[in-house]
């Protein structure tokens, strides 16, 4: 019996697409978590068997958990859990464990055994009790949202607070561009009107580094095989380090706008200089340029396909697409219409697909054949589309209506001189182009991990919605709080199988004490709690926590009235005023509306400082703080909440 309710309780958390679309039921998760502290839940207890320190037998299934070799206090720690038939020792695949590091140690319950415990934090946390948070979780899934101002909303789709999943805000120097995760979960963003890069580190959601880079940046890849973060420029690309941002190299190679595409071994590299109508090959080892490959006219866009180990080349000023091989050889040219945009291949590698959004048109190109074989009309400006493992997301400029392409009926289609099979699902309300600025680089569909389902931003409506494959509308959406989300993207912190029945997860480990990780598997059956010991960092002084608050009441404010707003920066300890702060300063941005204000603080009397704001639009303002005088910043600082009549 308690097995069974856990097992509904870790199923409606792993389905974690439901709690994007809202649709989690709290009465279920509350009825089964009531049964569990009843007792009914624990009525049959699980057959105890071999267990060490961190090795459990339990049920013919063996669980082993490893931990890196550093365990002190703020390390990037990686959990290694492993997982195997007893008896035959074969490594058990394709699991979905979810697991905790939870902060209350070993303590029970009075009258509670050590695995009712265990099987009482489960339960707490599948349900998701936001006043029994564990210190962390390896079940972690972020949405993140590259805005239209120099904003990134980080949203978490596992909990919230008073109806908002806005985790926190990342604040760069200016807009975005284009975005991209490295393996180790680093976030890279480019900043054209700033000439930089920023490095976000998304353990903490604080921006570890900018990197000036010459020119505009634009659109960047990392490069197979290698720590190499390449990024486009006016007139080539910059070469950086994936991990710190070092400057290896910068390689002209032409005018005008760019692309980039990689070999699948990383060894060459390719950039298309659309004014020049040029493609650069480049010797990714050396970081030379090698050879100048004549195209057609404009190049805009370019794919490898892994199938036909072949670069092809979108030309948007006559239609051609020009295929090439490695060593920069031309191998075909295949004729479609001007005003070509993109070209991208499905996961196989087999059929490219180009947009044309001036013709409204869509061509599929047969690498196995060099040839067009299929095609179709889709008005509204056709101009980007993802995949996942079953459709291709079509998306519409001056729509707000998404074409999709099952992608194993495309084969289907052809040999039986059918028409392209075609579907749609609304992302919204209005055309994504109604938005007060221009689209970045970045996709505005992502795909959510484990699951056929989609997130779909439309940044007219400032909304990003969920589509589950299948469904004929999006089952939920998230508000992005006043922002319009440019871009999409999905961090997954969760176990992963990275060997066949290893499981591993990093995260950075919390102030030193006595932990437990607490591991749930729904299927085969097994539960345990290891205990581990985060040692503390010698080499770290103390640090001072400081607690901000309102001085005196909570203000009645007004729209359109400016008011004087003071705060009192406490030593959390003491409780004593800090004084002589001189670099404070206080973030608010409106959940509903369309403002956002960062503003100097300056201290009044002894340990007050004060803002004078004016709110633009009624609602709710969220309140930061940042001063890298006490070494606090935006997403270290207590959030208040203002309400605006």
């Amino acid at each position: 019996m308690g097995y069974a309710i856990l097992s509904k309780l870790a199923y409606a958390r792993n389905r974690w697409h439901q709690a994007l679309a809202g649709l989690m039921l709290a009465t279920t998760l509350a009825s089964a978590q009531a049964a569990i502290f009843a007792g009914s839940a624990i009525a049959a207890s699980v057959p105890e068997g071999s267990t060490t320190a961190n090795q459990v037998i339990k049920d013919g299934v063996s669980l082993q958990l490893d931990m890196s070799q550093s365990m002190q206090e703020g390390a990037e720690a990686r959990f290694t859990l492993s997982l195997r038939d007893a008896a035959s020792a074969k490594p058990i695949r394709n699991a979905r464990p979810i697991a905790w590091v939870d902060g209350q140690g070993g303590q029970t319950q009075a009258g509670e055994s050590s695995e009712q415990a265990c099987r009482r934090k489960v339960a707490t946390f599948i349900g998701g009790d936001l006043l029994h948070a564990p210190a962390l979780s390896l079940n972690a899934y972020y949405v993140l949202a590259l805005n239209e101002d120099n904003s990134i909303s980080v949203i978490n789709p596992q909990t919230g607070f008073g109806g908002s999943k806005l985790l926190t805000m990342v604040i760069l120097h200016g807009p975005g561009q284009d975005w991209l995760l490295t393996p180790e979960q680093n976030l890279w963003v480019s900043q054209p009107q700033v000439h930089e890069v920023a490095l976000v580190d998304t353990r903490n959601w604080q921006v570890k580094t900018h990197v000036p880079v010459p020119g505009h940046p634009g659109q960047m890849a990392l490069r197979p095989g290698a720590q190499q973060l390449w990024v486009l420029t006016d007139d080539g690309v910059t070469v950086l380090s994936a991990i710190n941002g070092q400057v290896l190299a910068n390689i002209k190679t032409g005018q005008g706008s760019h692309s980039i595409a990689f070999s699948d071994d990383g060894k060459s590299a390719f950039v298309s200089n659309a004014a020049d109508n040029s493609i650069s090959l480049i010797d990714a080892g050396s970081l030379k340029k090698t050879a100048e490959l004549a195209g057609g006219s404009k190049p805009v866009a370019m794919a490898w396909s892994s199938r036909a180990q072949l670069l092809y080349v979108a030309h948007e000023g006559d239609g051609q697409i020009i295929a090439f091989d490695v060593a920069g050889k031309q191998v075909a040219s295949i004729k479609a219409l001007p005003g070509i945009s993109t070209i991208r291949f499905a996961p196989d590698g087999r059929y490219g697909f180009i947009l044309n959004p001036q013709k409204n048109k869509l061509d599929l190109l047969d690498a196995a054949t060099n040839q067009i074989v299929q095609g179709a009309d889709i008005t509204h400006g056709p101009d980007q589309v993802t995949f996942s493992d079953r459709m291709a997301y079509i998306r519409r400029r001056h729509s707000e209506i998404m074409q999709l392409v099952p992608l194993d009926a495309i084969a289907h289609n052809i040999q039986a001189g059918q028409a392209l099979a075609l579907a749609s699902v609304s992302n919204g309300q209005k055309a994504l182009d109604q938005g007060r600025s221009a689209g970045s680089l970045a996709d505005t569909t992502v795909m959510v991990p484990n699951g056929a389902a989609a997130l779909l931003a439309n940044p007219a409506d400032r909304t990003i919605y969920y589509y589950q494959e299948g469904m004929s509308a999006p089952a939920g959406s998230f508000r992005n709080y006043g922002h319009e989300p440019r871009a999409v993207l999905v961090l997954d912190h969760s176990l992963q199988e990275r060997q066949p029945g290893l499981y591993q997860a990093s995260a950075r480990l919390p102030k030193a004490g006595n932990y437990q990780v607490v591991f749930y598997l729904d299927s085969p059956k097994m539960l345990h709690c290891f205990p581990i010991t985060v040692q503390a960092d010698p080499s770290k002084p103390p640090a001072t926590p400081y607690a901000v608050t309102l001085a005196g009441a909570a203000p009645a404010l007004t729209k359109g009235e400016s008011q004087n707003l003071q705060f009192v920066i406490r030593d959390a300890v003491s409780g004593q005023p800090k004084t002589g702060i001189p670099d404070l300063q206080v973030l608010l941005f409106n959940t509903t509306g369309n403002q956002q204000l960062q503003l100097d603080a300056h201290e009044q009397k002894n340990g007050d400082y004060g803002i004078s704001f004016a709110p633009s639009v009624s609602g709710h303002y969220y309140v930061y703080f940042q001063a890298a005088s006490l070494g606090m910043s935006w997403n270290q600082s207590a959030r208040l909440v203002l309400t605006v009549k």
